[in-house]
Formats: structure tokens, sequence, C-alpha cells
């Protein structure tokens, strides 16, 4: 069996002390035992966890990614005036973390307008998922401009 020294405060030792009869390399083993089971199963638990939410993750992008790019090539295609979309051929979605902080910037391209307000916000959520009351996520807003930025790469130098 391997010998491991520990360092205990002096008064934890002092009240061990007075338990002369108490099986402290048990004790200390079960311990060790209980805290490396538990840990490894926490591990195994998050991994399982993480496989879990992963593949909705991509089930999700599966999904929804070609409905969100192709709607907002719809969008473009179909009813974005001339400034609005060159606006929206101007976002960069890559500097977004945040979906209400692309949403906004799609707001502005919209409405051309930099004082954004609630209305107008809810208005394009309307128009995106067909509620005020719902927001799109990042990925959703993301594909949405995608797509409406793929038409107008394709007119841009036409018009």
């Amino acid at each position: 069996m391997a010998k491991m020294s520990i360092y205990l405060p002096d008064e934890l030792k002092e009240r061990m002390d007075t338990r002369p009869t108490d099986n402290w390399s048990g004790i200390a083993q079960r311990a060790f035992e209980m805290q490396i089971n538990s840990t490894l199963k926490g591990g195994s638990d998050m991994t399982a966890v993480i496989e879990r939410l992963r593949a909705s993750k991509e089930k999700i992008e599966e999904q929804q990614r070609p409905e969100w790019t192709k709607d907002g090539r719809e969008w473009a295609s179909e009813r974005a005036q001339y400034d609005e979309l060159a606006r929206y051929g101007e976002i960069d979605v890559d500097q977004y973390d945040e979906p209400n902080e692309l949403l906004r910037a799609m707001c502005v391209a919209y409405y051309d307008e930099l004082d954004i307000d609630g209305m107008q916000i809810a208005e394009m959520c309307e128009m995106l998922t067909g509620s005020e009351d719902k927001r799109p996520t990042l990925n959703q807003l993301i594909w949405f401009v995608e797509g409406a930025q793929e038409v107008w790469e394709q007119v841009k130098d036409e018009v």
C-alpha cells in the first residue's frame, strides 16, 4: 500500500488526537474515494449533457438554417427596397455575439434610423417570426441576414 503525507491545521490535529480509536487512514481513504467518484461521475454526466446538447444544436441548425436563409432571400428578392437591401449588405454578422445586438442592427438597416425603439424591434420580430413577442435566436438572425446578403451580392453590380 502506498504511503502519503498530508498537512492539517494544528487545531484539526488536536481534535483528531482526542479520538485515538478512530482509523484516520481508513476515513481519509473513504474521503479520497468519494471525492474521486464524485468528480468522475460529474465529469461523465457533463460529457453526456454536452453530447446531447451538441446533437440538439446540429439538428436545429440542420432543420432551421435552410428555412431562415430562404426567408432572408425571399425578403430580399420580393419585399426589400434597394436602400434597405444595400444596408443589409453592409451588416457584418461576425461582430455580433448577442441576438439583441444583431436584431438592433437589422432594425437600423431596415428603418434607416439610429434611434430604434421597442415598437420597431417588435415589428421586426413580427416580420421575422410572425409574432411581436417571439425573439429569434442569434443563429436565426445570422441565417436570415446571410440569405438577404446572398441576393444583394448577386444584384448589387446590376442595379
